[in-house]
Order: structure tokens, then C-alpha cells, then sequence
């Protein structure tokens, strides 16, 4: 849910979870600690409408954790967002106390020091409590300010139960420029009003991140080199897919529950050959009704065997390179003919075979000898 929305969205969304909740879980706290980012929010900052669950009963949303890795990689805040907003509340016989231990920003030429809209050390209150965090841009020109904000959240006993992680550094663009429509991520407006952008971006306000390789099946480039893949995806640029379905007859998974097949199979799952007859003497299905023959057959099914130079007008192939001749010719080609002494010789001995030759039905005593050109 959290990647798969238009760039703009999907950089304010994850730099909003990454700053409000990139949290280290120390411990089990008794009771009940909830952190979430409400509806109205969401749809500033994702244009959406819908509650996004940061902290339940003082655990971490599974979603978070991908975040704590790319922390040093997170996109800048981008310039139309002045501040964050989210809620928290403690609920039962839970009693949780928070400080900020810092607000300081590392470039106050471009933005002054987070602000909160709460003491900065107090207890989490039993009702919902929205916490808000502006981020004052100053002075005249385009930058990026570099920032901490550092939250500690403790129970009675003073065990820490959840901490921003230590040395955390993030970033604000803030557009003061006269550029018209503003430089975006760090980009400089020069005399001229055009933005110069550092390297990574580009675009008429640098508000592009370049991604090489470009990101596939959708994935979305939020900073150079990072890709926010959608569900199904992962890989650098988003380019393997995370398959639940198995491929049959060699067939390649290239999007969640779909195959690509190999020749002769089709199927979301490869499962089907294209061949309704199967093909013959090794074949295999290449197309529709189409079969890859083995070498010395042909035909669509494989089933026709192949004599070379060919049987000729006078044989028939009969199986790989091999002819049966027709009454008069000979030869592995059937190209050549007996001649009439020989041809009558053996219609003789054909003649006197089938003469000679006892019908099945015809009953013959065992003591007389049947005939034959043997002399007994």
C-alpha cells in the first residue's frame, strides 16, 4: 500500500513513517501504547483518505522495519509539506512518559531548529493526541536542511520502550527561491531562474530522481538509485517477482501468479500444451499443433520419417532413410530395376511358394511329406 502510489506520494509517505517511527524496540511495556497517522493527514501527505497504524500495543508495525535500513537513503521532505502530524495514545492501565530529547537543525541558514506543538517532556495522555512537528524554512534561497529529531518513550519503571535511533539525520527541502514553482531537492535557482540540480535529479524543478537501471513493473524512483517496488516485486530496480505459483514444463515466473511458458505450453501455470495430439517419435510441441521434430521426421505431429536423397517414384519411405520398393525396383533408393530374366525367376519362386504353401484350413497327414523341390 505504502509504495505503490504516485512518486510525490509515495516520498512523503515513506519519509513521514521513516522520521515518526523508525523506533527501537527495547522491551514488552505493560498496557498499552498506540501511534498512528490519521485520515486527514494521510491525505496530505498520500491523498487518500486512511488511518496508517504506526505503534499497536507497543509494537512496531511490521511495514516499519523495511525503513530502518533505507534510513540513509531517504528523499528529502519535499517542499509543499511545513509539517507532520501524528497520534498517540495510551490506553489502559499503561503510563508511558516521553521527551524529545532533540530538535536541532544542521542548517539554520536554510531551516530553523523542529518545532513541536507539545511540552517537550511529559506523559502520553489516555486520550488521542495529536503531535505535530513543523519545519520552519528560513532565509532567501533553495536548500536542503539537514535535521534530528530524537523521541524517547519510557514506562513507570523507566525502561525505555521505544527511541529514534541514535546519530538519526534527516532532511527538509525548502524553497525560498525565485525560481517560479521552486528548485526541489537541493536544487540551486541560478541568476537566470532555472534550477541546477545536484546530481541524481533532474527536471524543470529537479523534483525527478534518476534510477539506473530504471525501475520496472512499476516501481517508483523516489531517490537516486532507490526504487520503491509494489507489492509482488523486490530486486533493485524491481525487476524479480515474488511468486507464489509454480511454472510447469519449464516455464519462467515473471509477476505474482503468472508464468511466462516455454514453446508449446500456455496456461497461468504452463500447464496446457498447445498440441492437442501429442507429438510423435520424440517431437515437441512448439505452437499450436506445431511439433519440433527430431532429425529423420517431419510433419506437424512428427509422424512422417524422412529418406535422403528421397525414395524416388518407385519406393516409399517407411522409416529414417529407409525405402520399401515397389514390385520391379531395388536398391536403397528404389532406383534400380531387375531385369526380365531375373524378373520371371522370381515370380516363379514366387508362384511356387504360394503354390506349395498349405491353407491354414486344409488338413495334411503328419506321414506324408508336403510338397517341396527337396527330394526326400
Amino acid at each position: 500500500m505504502l509504495c505503490s502510489t504516485p512518486l510525490l506520494r509515495a516520498v512523503n509517505l515513506c519519509f513521514s513513517v521513516k522520521l515518526l517511527v523508525l523506533l527501537t524496540e527495547a522491551g514488552q511495556p505493560e498496557g498499552s501504547l498506540n501511534m498512528w497517522i490519521d485520515a486527514h493527514q494521510a491525505r496530505v501527505l498520500i491523498g487518500f483518505e486512511e488511518d496508517i497504524l504506526i505503534v499497536s500495543d507497543g509494537k512496531m508495525a511490521p511495514f516499519t522495519h523495511d525503513f530502518r535500513k533505507a534510513q540513509q537513503r531517504m528523499p528529502a521532505i519535499p517542499v509543499n509539506i511545513q509539517a507532520i502530524n501524528f497520534t498517540w495514545q495510551s490506553t489502559g492501565q499503561g503510563l508511558y512518559f516521553y521527551e524529545f530529547q532533540s530538535l536541532r537543525s544542521l542548517d539554520k541558514d536554510v531551516m530553523g531548529d523542529p518545532t513541536v506543538n507539545i511540552p517537550l517532556r511529559a506523559t502520553v495522555s489516555n486520550r488521542p493526541t495529536v503531535v505535530q512537528i513543523g519545519f520552519p524554512c528560513l532565509g532567501s534561497r533553495d536548500g536542503v536542511a539537514a535535521f534530528e529529531v530524537t523521541v524517547l518513550i519510557m514506562d513507570v519503571e523507566g525502561n525505555v520502550i521505544l527511541r529514534t535511533p541514535h546519530n538519526a539525520i534527516f532532511f527538509k527541502t525548502c524553497q525560498r527561491a525565485k525560481c517560479p514553482g521552486g528548485c526541489r531537492n537541493g536544487g540551486y535557482c541560478t541568476e537566470r531562474q532555472v534550477c541546477e540540480c545536484p546530481d541524481g535529479f533532474y527536471g524543470p524543478h529537479c523534483e525527478k530522481a534518476l534510477c539506473a537501471p530504471r525501475c520496472l513493473n512499476g516501481g517508483l524512483c523516489v531517490s537516486p538509485g532507490l526504487c520503491i517496488c509494489p507489492p509482488g516485486y523486490f530486486g533493485i530496480n524491481c525487476d524479480k517477482a515474488n511468486c507464489s505459483t509454480t511454472c510447469f514444463n519449464g516455464g519462467t515466473c515473471f509477476h505474482p501468479a503468472k508464468c511466462i511458458c516455454s514453446p508449446g505450453y500456455e496456461g497461468d501455470q504452463c500447464e496446457y500444451s498447445k498440441c492437442r495430439q501429442p507429438c510423435r517419435n520424440g517431437g515437441k510441441c512448439t505452437g499450436k499443433n506445431k511439433c519440433k521434430c527430431l532429425k529423420g521426421y517431419q510433419g506437424d505431429l512428427c509422424s512422417k520419417p524422412v529418406c535422403e536423397p528421397g525414395c524416388g517414384s518407385h519406393g516409399s519411405c517407411i522409416e529414417p532413410n529407409k525405402c520399401e520398393c515397389r514390385e520391379g525396383w531395388h536398391g536403397r533408393h528404389c532406383n534400380k530395376r531387375y531385369g526380365p530374366s531375373l524378373m520371371n525367376t522370381l515370380r516363379s519362386a514366387d508362384f511356387k511358394h504360394r503354390q506349395h504353401t498349405p491353407l491354414p484350413k486344409e488338413n495334411v497327414n503328419s506321414h506324408i511329406p508336403p510338397e517341396s523341390n527337396y527330394i526326400w
